[in-house]
């Protein structure tokens, strides 16, 4: 999502202008001069059922250590944001189909009804007529979703806006290119350089140190990056080239439903701060400002519904976020929105209950929620990411840690959504 305002970018027509100007699949608001093709290093992690545990560098999620006990650190009832000083990013939508042709073969897309039944169908059967040895390449690159860090690649290539034309910048990136994608967050500080550079040189035991945390799918995958990058751009590529018929299928709906979706948004766009747009666009990530991101892009997503996708590189953070419920046109009268449908799935049960109860003293840490709950923080992870689908919950990361507070707004909205779609 990008680009500066007051350039066309050749070939695309403007459009009615929300914030900044929109041409193609940009809408900009400010931010880079200069539109010029670079290598960029990018890192992923997805904002799902298992928000917490990113695809990029683990974080802690316990409090830090010179907190004190739960008991005795005030919880403020309210963060005041009002104060602080106009965050160092601007925000610009980006509404290009590129990302979802890959976030489509994550394992995540199609897995709840916040995709539509048809298109269910549609994705599954699609999947499954993969010739053996790409099914094979897909699964590894897939199943562990490190390889959904391609789309990041698109970022700074505005001429690129289609599926096909992201295909043919990946057969174009240099293998490395796509190896360091994988170690992008530990590049993101000094300390860690000299490792990562090790590392993709081929040191096993750097690469050992930089994937020991992981699971071991993902370990294992990381590593064939760094070991063999020839094969794994050249199997990326193979898997690309063989969906990308299945995704032309229904490439230009999924356009369409992008664009309605922040055509919808339009007032939020002109109104918000931008810390709120990209917390409200998102249904509750308050993005607080990192060292050295001069832009937040927000690409709405058909595949990636009810999660959040989220790529990174040194200058930018890019949120894949779902799209609303009304971006999607259906034809069942009866069928109730799918907002409402999570917001009360959310609500109608007792664990999920005391973690709101819990909440409304203050904004909790992973650790500290699970500890006054007596769950495991696993336990607690999917309750949250429930809460926070349902648009009940913030998350927040700050200093390296994550934090949750609750979105009082949303509980009004409980009663009002069922009776407009009861009554309307």
């Amino acid at each position: 999502m990008k680009r500066t305002a007051g350039r066309a970018i050749a070939g695309t027509t403007p459009r009615t202008p929300l914030q900044g100007q929109m041409w193609g699949g940009l809408i900009v608001g400010g931010g880079r001069p200069d539109l010029t093709p670079r290598s960029t290093v990018l890192a992923f992690h997805l904002t799902h059922v298992r928000y917490s545990q990113t695809k990029m560098a683990p974080r802690p999620t316990g409090r830090r250590a010179d907190a004190p006990v739960i008991a005795s650190r005030p919880q403020p009832l309210v963060r005041d944001y009002s104060r602080a000083a106009a965050p160092p990013y601007t925000v610009e939508f980006d509404l290009r189909t590129t990302y979802d042709f890959v976030f489509s073969l994550s394992d995540d897309a199609g897995s709840t009804e916040d995709l539509p039944e048809a298109d269910r169908r549609w994705l599954a059967a699609a999947k499954a007529t993969l010739p053996e040895t790409v099914a094979s390449d897909f699964k590894t690159l897939f199943a562990s979703e490190l390889a959904v860090i391609v789309a990041g690649l698109a970022v700074d290539r505005p001429d690129v806006t289609s599926a096909a034309g992201l295909l043919e910048l990946v057969r174009a990136s240099e293998p490395d290119m796509i190896s360091r994608l994988m170690f992008a967050e530990a590049t993101r500080d000094p300390e860690q350089r000299p490792l990562v550079e090790r590392a993709t040189a081929g040191d096993a035991e750097a690469i050992a140190e930089l994937t020991c945390d992981y699971p071991d799918l993902k370990r294992d995958v990381m590593v064939r990056f760094v070991t063999d990058p020839p094969a794994m751009k050249k199997a990326l590529a193979g898997v690309l080239q063989t969906w990308l018929p299945h995704f032309q299928e229904i490439e230009h709906r999924v356009k369409e439903i992008l664009d309605r979706d922040v055509e919808m948004r339009g007032s939020d766009i002109r109104r918000l701060a931008p810390v709120d747009l990209v917390e409200k666009t998102t249904g509750g990530l308050r993005y607080v400002s990192e060292r050295g991101v001069r832009r937040v892009i927000l690409a709405p997503s058909y595949f990636a519904r009810p999660y959040n996708m989220v790529l990174s590189a040194d200058d930018w953070r890019l949120f894949g976020y779902p799209v609303a419920d009304a971006a999607i046109a259906g034809d069942d009268a009866l069928a109730p929105p799918q907002s409402v449908l999570r917001l009360h799935r959310a609500l109608g049960d007792d664990t999920r209950l005391r973690i709101l109860k819990l909440l409304t003293d203050g904004d909790r840490y992973l650790t500290e929620i699970a500890s006054q709950l007596e769950l495991s923080k696993p336990t607690i992870k999917h309750h949250l990411a429930l809460l926070r689908s349902a648009g009940l919950v913030t998350v927040t990361e700050e200093g390296g840690m994550t934090y949750y507070s609750l979105r009082r707004a949303r509980l009004d909205d409980a009663s009002v959504e069922l009776k407009r779609f009861l009554v309307t």
